[in-house]
């Protein structure tokens, strides 16, 4: 019991000293959007978005579009999964990027976690809400190290 409790300890110690935070707060930004058209399908549906993300490389991107394509492979109770792609443009600078991530069911809301594969050379991993209802998606998001 005594090594085992030995070992436990020397676990959580080696854990935690050598943890590191995925996503640097020093890089967060907000990405806003309004849902511009739904397209229902019976094993997919693809929702479209525009809106402006806040604050992403010292700059602003204010014209960003995103194209989410939702399934439910696992046929799962409230949750599945999504890819997509997503456009920005920062006066002559442009951005595209991949999207991919999971949704679940929470109340009158979705909840989205993606991990975004941006051609800058940044992976992007955002926590959003998505609200038919108001037809908006807002993510608090950062750049991981």
């Amino acid at each position: 019991m005594k090594y085992l409790k030995t070992i436990l300890l020397a676990l959580c110690v080696s854990i935690f000293s050598y943890s590191q935070d995925l996503v640097d707060v020093s890089n967060a930004f907000k990405a806003d959007f309004n849902i511009d058209s739904i397209t229902l399908g019976v094993e997919t549906s693809t929702v479209n978005c525009s809106g402006a993300a806040i604050g992403y490389e010292n700059g602003d991107y204010s014209a960003v579009y995103l194209t989410y394509n939702f399934t439910n492979r696992l046929e799962t109770d409230d949750s599945g999964e999504f890819t997509g792609l997503v456009w920005a443009q920062q006066g002559e600078n442009f951005l595209q990027g991949t999207l991919q991530g999971i949704w679940r069911r929470k109340g009158q809301t979705f909840e989205l976690i993606t991990l975004d594969n941006i051609n800058d050379g940044n992976i992007i991993l955002a926590v959003g809400k998505l609200n038919f209802a108001e037809r908006t998606l807002k993510f608090d998001a950062g750049v991981v190290n």
